[in-house]
């Protein structure tokens, strides 16, 4: 299948279809080469962003509410609870949680990159915590014994799962198959009456393919230069571009919008409903020119909420909770600022990013018997 490209003048002449139905798999032929991730990340960005006081309180109500799920009978209460951080990072769930979980648990950290693992060993060994032990590994691959681990948790690591081909099970980039692997491996990993928890970013669970007006990015911050050519504003500095042509820049970066995009005769950029969510999500990866290469390679919104319960079934989980999440505008991290854009609907409502789920949470738990 041919890649279906948009060619559009970005100051005359606009893109326009008022046949406004989206494709929904017109990306196939070189999706794993668009994933291929080019660099490595910033640390420091990264590190910034999951220390985040907004996120991390968002994070750890959830997680200890759900580790609170974990069966509690007298064996279990004495015995230390083992707790595996897929894609761990610099260590701060795990840091976080020490607080609030029994003194006797015991933490394991895995992670692709030595350097954040470098970082999480400096700052447990900074406090004079010794009850975490890390590992760089890879989450097809889990270093872990059968039914060894209380629980497995995921802090927005699935869409990772989702976003990169796996050559452990010849799963192409985007390819759901891979999520459900990732699932079978932690349900071997996990003790009777272990759990699964999983937060990560949301897809749309309904009216995925509805048009969406991202309005007035050029107006906004109009004062700065626009891009014309779109090779030259392929090859920009993304941290130096104008709101209007950072998002002229995720259209043609980022691979799964391909054929899912329109412009209208005002300069307005149409999308479907998923897609807004990715928009609002990516551009927080602005931080540096490494970043945007690095994350615009991920899809971060995967599973709906019907989708996931259904892989936790076929894996033999029993589902505690799964549901999508909207977060209200003032404490939610991915927030548009003053004077940034406007979310329309087609009929020029103001939409606010309450109107969009923003994550998926998810407790799966390893029946006993």
């Amino acid at each position: 299948m041919k890649i279906q490209t948009v060619n559009y003048n970005p100051i005359k002449n606009y893109y326009f279809n008022n046949n406004l139905s989206f494709k929904k798999n017109v990306w196939e032929t070189t999706k794993n080469e668009a994933a291929k991730r080019t660099s490595e990340p910033n640390l420091s960005t990264y590190i910034t962003l999951m220390n985040n006081k907004m996120n991390v309180d968002s994070n750890i109500k959830f997680f200890v509410s759900a580790l609170c799920k974990i069966d509690s009978d007298t064996k279990r209460l004495k015995e230390s609870l083992e707790i595996a951080d897929i894609g761990c990072c610099d260590g701060a769930l795990c840091r976080k949680l020490s607080e609030f979980l029994p003194q006797n648990t015991i933490y394991y950290g895995l992670d692709l990159s030595k350097g954040m693992l470098d970082e999480a060993v400096k700052k447990d060994e900074a406090i004079k915590r010794k009850n975490t032990y890390y590992e760089v590994g890879n989450a097809f691959n889990l270093p872990y014994k059968d039914n060894s681990k209380d629980a497995i948790i995921l802090s927005s690591i699935m869409h990772e799962l989702y976003s990169y081909p796996s050559e452990e099970y010849g799963e192409e980039a985007y390819s759901k198959k891979s999520i459900l692997h990732f699932m079978q491996k932690a349900y071997k990993c996990l003790k009777p009456g272990g759990v699964l928890v999983i937060k990560d970013p949301a897809t749309a669970s309904v009216d995925a393919y509805e048009p969406i007006k991202i309005a007035n990015a050029n107006k906004f911050d109009g004062e700065l230069p626009v891009i014309k050519d779109e090779d030259e504003l392929k090859k920009a500095n993304i941290t130096k571009l104008s709101t209007y042509d950072k998002l002229r820049r995720f259209t043609l970066d980022f691979y799964p919008a391909i054929g899912n995009i329109k412009w209208d005769e005002n300069g307005d950029c149409i999308m479907p409903r998923w897609l807004v969510t990715e928009w609002v999500r990516h551009r927080k990866w602005l931080k540096t020119p490494e970043n945007w290469a690095y994350e615009i390679k991920e899809n971060y919104g995967t599973l709906r909420p019907d989708e996931l319960s259904e892989f936790a079934k076929d894996t033999g989980f029993n589902v505690v909770k799964v549901e999508n999440i909207s977060i209200p505008d003032e404490v939610n991290i991915y927030r548009i600022n003053e004077n940034e854009f406007e979310i329309k609907d087609m009929n020029d409502n103001v939409l606010s990013l309450e109107d969009f789920p923003m994550f998926i949470e998810a407790v799966l738990r390893k029946p006993r018997n």
